[in-house]
């Protein structure tokens, strides 16, 4: 009887270590994105290595690149901030949801809780120029269709800059 508790202790050590080897449990891992901070991968798709069971730290719930005019070089000094809209002008951004900052390499992230039913994706810039989607979002993986590598439409970027 003894010989079979240290194997259910040993299996359930085992499948604890080997979870937190893989990635799971890093969601509770906070990481945001700070204008003074340089991160990586620009362009990539965030969310491949940043999710539960990934070896990215912390679980993005948004995240994506931005562009200055010539779409490869980082649009910094920005932010990323996702809205309502005035029902009775779509260019009015309202009930501003969460404001993430753009990093050094032209990156944004986060991994605090957002609710995307209803809100709308914008960039803002330090000169106060606003990009912004017209449709809402349905997830915050930007870079899923907004990349220069691979992306289904445009990438995220400041048309007048």
């Amino acid at each position: 009887m003894k010989i079979k508790n240290i194997h259910i202790i040993i299996l359930f050590y085992v499948s604890l270590v080997s979870c937190e080897r893989h990635g799971s449990g890093k969601c509770e891992e906070t990481n945001i994105s700070t204008a003074t901070r340089a991160s990586h991968n620009a362009g990539e798709t965030c969310t491949k290595c940043h999710a539960s069971g990934e070896e990215g730290r912390g679980c993005f719930t948004v995240a994506g690149t931005a562009y200055k005019k010539d779409k490869s070089t980082p649009l910094t000094d920005a932010v990323m901030v996702l809205f309502n809209r005035d029902a009775n002008d779509w260019s009015k951004i309202i009930g501003e949801v969460k404001r993430i900052p753009i990093d050094k390499s032209g990156n944004f992230y986060t991994t605090e809780s957002v609710d995307f039913v209803g809100k709308y994706p914008a960039i803002i810039t330090k000169n106060g120029d606003t990009i912004s989607m017209n449709n809402s979002i349905e997830s915050g993986s930007c870079n899923t269709c907004h990349s220069t590598k691979k992306g289904k439409t445009q990438p995220i970027y400041d048309f007048n800059n």
